[in-house]
C-alpha cells in the first residue's frame, strides 16, 4: 500500500486537513504500540480509551500522518479529519483493493474457518503470492486491515470473515466482492444471537451476497440447511461430502498416527495429509475444489497437501510430550459441533495405550447451554469406545461428565490449577491428551504446566 496523504484526503472525502507535508503513507496502525514508520495511525474511541491520546506516541514512533475524530485536536502534524475511524478504514481498504489485480477467497463457518484458511493458503501458495488473514483478523476492523497489509504483488487474498449477527457477512461480502466463497460448516457458535441452526445458515450464506456474478460458492454438501439455501438461489457452487450427490465425494479414508491415507471420486490414487481429524478431510476437499478452479492440477495439489506441516496454533495442534506421548491443543475455542469432532479425533486414533480427554466449558451457547454441554457427554457415550479418561473442568463442562454413561472413567474439577495437578501426578506411557474448551477457559495453562514438568 502506498498513497500520498493528498490522495487520501480524496479518498476519503474529508472536509479538513491540516498537511504539514505530503508524505507517502505505506501503512496502517490502529495499535499505537505497532506503529511502524510510514503508519497512518487511525484512533478509535471506545468505552475506556480514547485513541486520540496517543497520536502523539504514534507519531513519535514514525507515523506520517494520523486520522482525528475531533475536529479540534490541534497537532503540527499532518491530520485527516473524519467522522468514522471505522468507516474511513474500510473506505480505503475497499479502494486500495480495487487497486489489486488478485482473486478474492472469503472464508466462512461455525468452525474450521482458520484452519480452512490456512489449507487453502497453503495449496496456493505453491503457485501464487498468497496473503491471508493473520490469526483470526475476521471481523469488520480486521478483514479491512488485512488488505491493507497485502502486498502489492498478491495474487489471491484468502479473507476469512466471522460474525457474531445478521447483516456482518453482508457487509463483508460486498466490501471484497469475492471470487470464491466457502461455509464450512453450520454449527451452533453465537447461537444466542442467531436463536437457531436456521438462523446461523442464513447469516452465513450472507457472504455469498456480495461474490462476484462468476464468483464459485464452495460448500458442505452433507449440510441439509446449506443446501436448501443453494436451491433457493441461482449461484454457482460446488459441493463437497460423503452424499453421492457431492460433487467432491469422500469415497473412503484411514487414520493413523501420523497421517490420513484418503480417497476422493476426483482421483483414481489416494491423498494424504498430516492433519488430524475427519473434519479437516471437509475443509481439505474445499481446499481442493478452488485450488483446481485456480488451475493447479490435482497432482500438484495432492503433493501440496501431503506437504501442509503447520496451521494455526491451537486448532488439533499436535505437541509431543515425554518420552512416547503427545498433546493435541484443540483449545482454541469450542462449540458442540467442533467439540464431538475434537472427541471423534481422539477415539479415531488406535495407536496409543492411553487416552485422556480434558474437556472445559463451551460459551455463547444461550439459554439451552446446560443441554448442549449434556448432549456432548451423550455423545462420548454412544460413540466413543476406547478413550480411557474423560475430564470436565469448569462449571458448565460438568454436564459433559455426568452425562457419560459407558465404562469410561470420568473427573470434575472447578479449576484448571487441579487439573494440572492431576494430570502431572497421574501419567502413562504412550498417552495421547486432547484439550477443548472455550477460548476464555484458557486450556493452554494447563498445556505451558505440563511441559514443563
Amino acid at each position: 500500500m502506498k498513497y500520498n496523504i493528498t490522495e487520501l484526503v480524496k479518498i476519503l472525502n474529508a472536509k479538513k486537513v491540516n498537511l504539514i507535508d505530503d508524505k507517502y503513507i505505506t501503512g496502517i496502525a490502529i495499535d499505537s504500540r505497532k506503529v511502524q514508520p510510514g503508519d497512518l495511525f487511525i484512533p478509535f474511541l471506545g468505552e475506556n480509551v480514547d485513541g486520540h491520546n496517543y497520536i502523539e506516541t504514534a507519531f513519535k514512533k514514525g507515523a506520517v500522518a494520523s486520522l482525528s475524530l475531533k475536529v479540534n485536536f490541534e497537532l503540527d502534524k499532518n491530520i485527516i479529519y473524519v467522522e468514522n475511524s471505522e468507516k474511513a478504514l474500510q473506505t480505503l481498504a475497499h479502494h486500495y483493493l480495487k487497486s489489486l489485480n488478485v482473486k478474492i477467497v472469503a472464508i466462512t463457518g461455525s468452525n474450521g474457518k482458520t484452519t480452512t484458511k490456512d489449507i487453502i493458503s497453503s495449496i496456493l501458495s505453491t503457485k501464487y503470492k498468497v496473503h491471508k488473514t493473520a490469526g483470526n483478523f475476521n471481523n469488520e476492523l480486521g478483514v479491512p486491515l488485512t488488505i491493507l497489509s497485502a502486498p502489492e504483488d498478491s495474487d489471491i487474498l484468502v479473507l476469512e470473515m466471522g460474525a457474531d449477527n445478521f447483516g456482518q457477512l453482508d457487509y463483508l461480502s460486498k466490501l471484497v466482492e469475492p471470487d470464491f466463497t466457502v461455509i464450512t460448516n453450520i454449527g451452533e457458535s453465537h447461537i444466542e444471537f442467531f436463536k437457531n441452526r436456521e438462523g446461523i445458515a442464513k447469516a452465513k450464506f450472507e457472504i455469498t451476497n456480495g461474490m462476484k456474478k462468476n464468483g464459485v460458492f464452495v460448500y458442505n454438501g452433507d449440510e441439509i440447511l446449506i443446501k436448501n439455501l443453494i436451491n433457493q438461489s441461482n449461484i454457482t457452487s460446488i459441493s463437497c461430502g460423503e452424499l453421492k450427490s457431492n460433487d467432491i465425494i469422500l469415497e473412503n479414508y484411514n487414520i493413523t498416527r501420523k497421517s490420513i491415507n484418503f480417497k476422493l471420486n476426483i482421483s483414481n490414487t489416494p491423498f494424504s495429509t498430516s492433519l488430524k481429524g475427519k473434519h479437516n478431510l471437509y475443509n481439505i476437499m474445499f481446499a481442493i475444489a478452488i485450488s483446481h478452479k485456480l488451475g493447479l492440477s490435482y497432482s500438484e495439489i495432492k503433493n501440496a497437501i501431503s506437504n501442509i506441516k503447520e496451521i494455526t496454533k491451537m486448532r488439533l495442534e499436535s505437541i509431543p510430550y515425554k518420552k512416547n506421548s503427545l498433546i493435541i491443543n484443540d483449545a482454541y475455542n469450542a462449540s458442540p459441533t467442533s467439540m464431538k469432532a475434537s472427541i471423534d479425533v481422539l477415539n479415531e486414533l488406535t495407536d496409543f495405550s492411553y487416552k485422556t480427554l480434558v474437556l472445559g466449558d463451551m460459551f455463547e451457547l444461550g439459554s439451552n447451554e446446560i443441554s448442549y454441554h449434556s448432549l456432548v457427554g451423550e455423545h462420548i457415550t454412544d460413540n466413543t469406545k476406547n478413550i480411557n479418561l474423560v475430564i470436565s473442568v469448569g462449571i458448565l463442562s460438568k454436564n459433559i461428565t455426568d452425562n457419560i454413561k459407558n465404562t469410561i472413567s470420568t473427573l470434575h474439577f472447578n479449576t484448571t490449577e487441579e487439573v494440572t495437578n492431576y494430570l502431572k501426578q497421574n501419567t502413562h506411557p504412550n498417552e495421547v491428551i486432547l484439550f477443548k474448551a472455550s477460548r476464555s477457559m484458557k486450556l493452554e495453562k494447563i498445556i505451558e504446566e505440563l511441559i514443563k514438568h
